[in-house]
């Protein structure tokens, strides 16, 4: 915060200073985090919160919403308030100044896409750390931190630093699309990675998801393609990583092909005739080039979207010209995220999958049909995210399940467990429930969580899979199953 003001800040997020021009120090945090002179960056605030951050002697604070007469108490407490329209312009900013403070020369990687953006972060978090790098990431199994709604990663990042030392490598899981109350955060992957001066960006693929926020699948589509775009923002090397299967995501080089700085890798699958950066054979492995990398029996997870992953990472891990050795041993004993194709239990298999979008919901059908005789699908609806992604999953799920021979689908309203903003609203479940009935698709509907869960239990035989697919809805699932004694 070297000489910077709180009427320089106000100025440099568009917003507006209630209370005196100071000048700021300390660092960017929460409000139950803080300590005297730090800057707190909070969505929304009350005159309770700020009577808070005065008594804390927080040096500043910055909200879209102050409530009520917040602004009215500031000034009487000749607090410095700033009040933009624009949250993600602040934390932006915190990340930037938090990057360059405590992490300037270290090795910056996002990730960002549709799906897979958890898991490959996850993988290149593992490896680097494995390899002994010094490495901070932002991803966790609910993937809450991927965002610039709140002041997460910069508070992480300082918080980092003082207790572990040196940060040399940061893999940065991005939300390829954000906002709230049905408002997009506009290029918010582009704005997140810019303020991170990210050396590497990765782009996993694009499917229908966050069209609540999104005007049409265009929109969402130049939503992503920020994370390109981002890179030309760095005046140094960098490489941009792209998923060749999808013929979308292969087109996004054109946001950096006039920039010599960026080195554009692909993944995909095996061709002799077109020898992609990183590809995989079926059955044999994945190569680099010409050359076989890992062998299949190696690879520690198999399906389809998982293979996506592993071969996004190790186009990152060839750029910096790590160990082949080390990269493997790596791989070889790597530990997924939470609900991210987790085996629960065999006889019945029970597969439990953060399967929260129609690409996800497919891929995982298929995958998990594979792994025993009769299917049964438990899908927790997504409550309070709009008709349209709903409309779209029961539609996956038609088309995926029509094609099985023998399922049992079991749909659930998780009333027992999701909260005010995750319940499934009326209009959402019409729409759902009319897809799968135009489909002539059969199913069970329960309104909570634990009967749908026991329910799949009883109607599995030993030989039999139970896939447990969705977002919050589905999160409690294995406390539940572990609570009734089946895993």
């Amino acid at each position: 915060m070297d000489n910077i003001k709180t009427l320089d800040l106000a100025n440099e997020i568009e917003g507006k200073l209630y209370g005196p021009n100071i000048e700021l120090k300390g660092n960017f945090t929460f409000l139950n985090k803080a300590s005297k002179d730090d800057i707190v960056i909070r969505h929304w605030i009350n005159e309770k919160g700020i009577e808070i951050a005065h008594d804390k002697g927080v040096s500043c604070l910055i909200t879209q919403n102050p409530q009520d007469n917040t602004i009215h108490v500031a000034e009487e407490l000749d607090f410095p308030l700033i009040v933009t329209e624009h949250i993600e312009y602040a934390t932006a900013y915190a990340l930037r100044y938090s990057v360059n403070k405590y992490a300037k020369d270290s090795f910056k990687m996002a990730v960002t896409g549709t799906n897979g953006k958890s898991t490959t972060t996850h993988l290149l978090f593992t490896i680097f750390s494995d390899l002994n790098y010094n490495t901070y990431t932002n991803t966790d199994a609910e993937s809450e931190g991927n965002t610039l709604i709140d002041p997460r990663v910069s508070y992480e990042l300082t918080d980092f630093y003082n207790s572990k030392g040196n940060i040399e490598v940061i893999a940065l899981e991005v939300s390829e699309v954000q906002g709230w109350d049905e408002k997009l955060m506009k290029d918010h992957s582009y704005q997140m990675i810019s303020a991170a001066q990210c050396d590497v960006a990765v782009i996993t693929n694009a499917s229908f998801d966050h069209m609540n926020l999104v005007e049409s699948f265009d929109e969402l589509l130049y939503e992503i393609e920020g994370a390109a775009r981002a890179l030309n923002n760095q005046d140094k090397k960098t490489l941009l990583v792209l998923n060749y299967e999808d013929e979308n995501i292969r087109n996004m080089n054109s946001a950096v092909k006039d920039n010599s700085n960026v080195k554009v890798m692909y993944f995909g699958d095996y061709n002799s005739e077109n020898q992609l950066d990183i590809s995989y054979r079926e059955n044999v492995g994945i190569y680099s080039k010409e050359e076989l990398y890992i062998e299949y029996k190696d690879l520690p997870f198999t399906s389809a979207h998982f293979i996506q992953d592993i071969m996004a990472a190790i186009a990152v891990c060839e750029y910096n010209s790590l160990n082949k050795e080390d990269v493997i041993n790596s791989l070889k004993n790597y530990k997924p995220l939470a609900r991210r194709f987790i085996k629960l239990r065999e006889n019945p298999v029970i597969i439990d999958d953060f399967a929260h979008n129609p690409s996800g919901i497919k891929l995982t059908i298929e995958n998990g049909s594979k792994l025993g005789n009769r299917l049964i699908v438990v899908n927790a609806i997504r409550g309070s995210r709009g008709d349209s992604i709903n409309e779209e999953i029961a539609q996956a799920l038609s088309d995926t399940l029509k094609d099985q021979n023998d399922y049992t689908l079991i749909l659930t309203c998780s009333k027992d467990v999701v909260n005010h903003l995750n319940t499934v609203l009326d209009s959402e479940l019409e729409i759902f429930r009319d897809c799968l009935d135009k489909q002539k698709i059969e199913y069970i509907l329960m309104d909570e969580l634990e009967d749908a869960l026991l329910e799949s239990y009883r109607l599995a035989d030993d030989e039999d899979v139970i896939l447990l697919l969705g977002a919050q809805g589905m999160d409690p699932a294995s406390g539940i199953l572990s609570k009734n004694n089946i895993i």
